[in-house]
């Protein structure tokens, strides 16, 4: 007698899932779920739903596509559940998915040990700056993301039992399992992959001399305070933009890419900073690196579509790091998509910020919020040129992280 469910027989896939992306080293649980009225499949980053922006059931098969991820998942039912691919259709890199139908999680047998705060993550094999571990806990649930100065992995999700704990992020991109045991030290032995790594409160690491992590505000740097900045590149129209276009005024340029998780982390938060100081006099454009692969620019249009960006994204190049630096020479140790860019009114630039956290970085995201926000209050703030210096005069701010990690969708 079959065990597989008749409603999947029939090609009914409605419902919430316990998924796993599976690999030959590690499944990494995530949560998923399916409509059938309309045809809809959801990824979750947290309790917030990623959802295809089409699908359908064919053939006992569901199929469904995300324009802005350039993904499509496949899947059918199999054993009880559900198995298929998942693929970047940018890369062609393909991974395995399978489903059980949704059940509570098991109690933990063991009373949770306190994980929550701030956790600093060493690694011997790679001695240098450490990255932030962020850990939130309610009880034996937790939350929490390594933050790197180009961003973090989304929020990962799980729970703690005793002294150790399992948390994963699957949303679309970035699939990652990360373990953790206390050690009777206080320390952290943590496991992602084939990493081993080491995590301390900061109080501990800077005991031990070791480097703290990379401020994002100072990594990366104009290389001449006093030299304008400059860019000039064109939309998907063809229509060229340069810092001329908004000569006296503040503005941003994000530069960013529809295929980087960090940088679909920052765009919502510009584009709230878009509508709240445009009337104010704010400006902002958004470089592009793309691959120039589809001669349509169908992902990119995908993502200013998704988060409704209403300033100019413009065509800087493909995304690696010689093309990077080469499009934006003047700043250096630029290596990450997002950074941001602040130029005052007189088209210098007034600070850098590198990356962008996502919710799973919890107040630290707050913390940069508000950190940009004041930035571009007192560039507003700051008195309009004379006309005659104004002539191609300009302000920016300038966004791109992913460390040229290039790191696609994983």
């Amino acid at each position: 007698m079959s065990l597989v469910p008749a409603v999947l027989l029939a090609g009914d896939f409605n419902g919430n899932w316990d998924a796993a992306v599976v690999t030959s080293a590690a499944r990494i649980p995530f949560r998923m779920a399916v409509s059938d009225s309309p045809v809809r499949a959801c990824f979750f980053e947290d309790a917030e739903p990623v959802c295809s922006s089409s699908a359908r059931i064919e053939g006992g098969k569901l199929t469904a596509q995300w324009d802005y991820l350039n993904s499509q998942l496949t899947l059918a039912a199999a054993d009880g559940g559900l198995a298929g691919s998942y693929i970047n259709l940018r890369s062609q890199r393909e991974i395995r998915i399978e489903a059980k139908p949704h059940q509570a999680p098991a109690a933990p047998s063991r009373l949770p040990a306190r994980f929550a705060g701030e956790w600093e993550v060493h690694s011997a094999q790679r001695p240098g700056p450490g990255n932030q571990l962020i850990l939130r806990q309610f009880g034996a649930q937790l939350k929490g993301t390594i933050l790197r100065i180009d961003g973090d992995d989304g929020t990962l999700v799980g729970q703690a039992d005793g002294n150790h704990f399992a948390i994963s992020h699957f949303s679309g991109d970035r699939p990652m399992l990360l373990t953790g045991t206390l050690q009777p030290d206080g320390t952290l032995e943590l496991e992602s992959g084939a990493q081993k790594l080491l995590a301390m409160r900061p109080a501990e690491a800077r005991a031990r001399n070791l480097a703290p992590p990379l401020d994002p505000m100072t990594y990366a740097h104009v290389k001449n305070p006093d030299e304008r900045f400059h860019f000039s590149f064109k939309d998907v129209d063809g229509k060229t933009y340069t810092e001329d276009s908004f000569a006296g005024k503040p503005y941003v340029v994000s530069i960013t890419g529809s295929w980087c998780p960090n940088c679909r982390d920052e765009a919502p938060f510009l584009v709230e900073l878009y509508q709240r100081y445009h009337p104010k006099g704010l400006e902002m454009a958004a470089l592009c690196f793309e691959s120039a692969g589809d001669p349509t620019w169908g992902p990119l249009r995908a993502f200013v579509r998704k988060f409704n960006i209403q300033y100019p994204a413009l065509l800087a190049g493909e995304p690696s790091a010689g093309v990077l630096k080469t499009a934006v020479p003047q700043i250096e140790n630029l290596s990450a998509y997002p950074t941001t860019i602040y130029v005052g009114k007189d088209g210098k630039v007034r600070s850098v910020h590198t990356g962008f956290p996502s919710s799973g970085s919890g107040e630290e995201l707050a913390r940069v919020k508000e950190e940009i926000r004041a930035t571009i209050e007192h560039m507003i703030a700051e008195k309009p040129l004379a006309k005659a210096s104004t002539a191609g005069g300009s302000g920016s701010v300038f966004s791109c992280s992913c460390l040229c990690r290039e790191s696609v969708m994983w």
